[in-house]
């Protein structure tokens, strides 16, 4: 065996080369390198914070230098705090997604799998459609109760299992980065094309929410009628290079009785997105509040120089979606300024209905508060656990 961390002399043989090999779950395996004695030292069970970092902090940090210092020495206290096992910081999907539109994206990439340490969130379309199928089985069976959010949707158990000396790296393949690029950049003008007729409007807020919630309606059911009109068509290429989205529907129908006919279980289908149960999807709920929420700052004279906004919201799309489908799972999560104040306007107000604690990267002395109460209620007990873990 190889002995990673040596503490000493083998108590079997002598050998100078015994230690420990790796932590695995709540133990850590120690053995000798000659012999091959080995015995289990037991750890504490563990339950660490989630954190999640939006890609502004990660990308201050990752840059350094005097005038992102602030990130650099907040990044080293999360390290600490992790290395204690106190908090955890997975990777999503989303971080993956935005790090490949950056000049230096490896690099990026590189950065954030370290502070992550291996842990990672599911993938956002698994976790929209997770929520989506609870949903529906659950407005099948006329349950009306909040939606069971469990951490479980979006994160493996093993998130809160002491951290072991290895980690595991997958390389992704990159993507058409100037293609995903010039997307982003129209979709920013896409919105801020919208900005005029919003000022001229005069609904309401939950009349702005019905309107999301109609819009996310109906790209579900044309993705999937498109999908299955090309099926039908004998284009089988559907199959592969059809949007994620079109397949969510497709599977909603597989929860319906077979004898029902297509037009039946379409029907079925859109009643749902129709429904509330559709509506409080934690991931919906947050979308769909934020766009309105948005959309009623600029009614009320925000965002009025447009250039000034294009630097504020260049990365709203994806910054809104963090927080969609990770924050509810979090204890909590670090955003920039503008999105953390969009977070705690009335409507979406995600702290309050989620539990998770919102802080904002322009007012990080609550953040390095939060990391010092945890690291103030460790014991002597756990820093002992700690060092049989993790020695000098």
């Amino acid at each position: 065996m190889l002995v990673t961390r040596v503490l000493g002399q083998c108590p079997a043989c002598g050998h100078g080369r015994y230690g420990n090999v790796d932590v695995y779950g709540n133990h850590v395996l120690r053995g000798c390198e000659r012999c091959g004695v080995s015995e289990q030292v037991w750890l504490p069970p563990l339950r660490k914070k989630i954190l999640y970092l939006d890609q502004s902090f990660f990308s201050g940090a990752f840059r350094g230098g005097e005038r992102n210092r602030h990130y650099v020495e907040l990044a080293d206290h999360i390290q600490r705090a992790a290395s204690a096992q106190l908090v955890t910081i997975p990777r999503s999907s989303i971080h993956d997604y935005e790090t490949r539109l950056w000049e230096r994206g490896d690099e990026l990439l590189e950065f954030i799998k370290r502070t992550s340490r291996g842990h990672t969130f599911e993938r956002a379309y698994n976790v929209e459609r997770r929520q989506i199928l609870t949903g529906f089985r659950r407005w099948l069976d006329g349950d009306v109760s909040a939606y069971p959010l469990a951490q479980r949707e979006a994160l493996s158990e093993q998130v809160h299992d002491w951290d072991g000396y290895f980690v595991v790296g997958i390389q992704h393949q990159p993507g058409d980065n100037e293609a995903q690029r010039e997307f982003k950049r129209q979709s920013l003008e896409g919105l801020l094309n919208l900005f005029h007729g919003w000022r001229a409007s005069e609904d309401s807020f939950e009349q702005c929410v019905a309107g999301e919630l109609a819009g996310a309606k109906k790209l579900y059911l044309d993705a999937f009628l498109t999908y299955f009109t090309r099926l039908g068509q004998g284009d089988f290429s559907a199959l592969f290079d059809s949007p994620i989205i079109s397949k969510v529907v497709e599977q909603m129908r597989y929860l319906l009785p077979p004898e029902q006919t297509l037009q039946e279980s379409v029907r079925a289908c859109a009643s749902f997105f129709d429904s509330e149960h559709f509506a409080k999807l934690p991931f919906q709920h947050v979308r769909a509040c934020s766009y309105a929420t948005l959309q009623r700052m600029v009614r009320n004279g925000a965002y009025v120089n447009l250039e000034r906004a294009r630097g504020k919201l260049s990365g709203f799309y994806s910054d809104v979606d963090h927080a969609a489908f990770y924050a509810p799972y979090c204890d909590a999560i670090a955003l920039d300024q503008a999105m953390a104040e969009l977070m705690g306007e009335r409507g979406v107000d995600l702290e309050q209905t989620f539990g998770v604690k919102v802080f904002s990267l322009n007012r990080l002395e609550e953040f390095h508060g939060w990391l010092d109460d945890l690291e103030a209620g460790v014991t002597d007990e756990y820093r002992q656990a700690l060092s049989n873990a993790y020695p000098e």
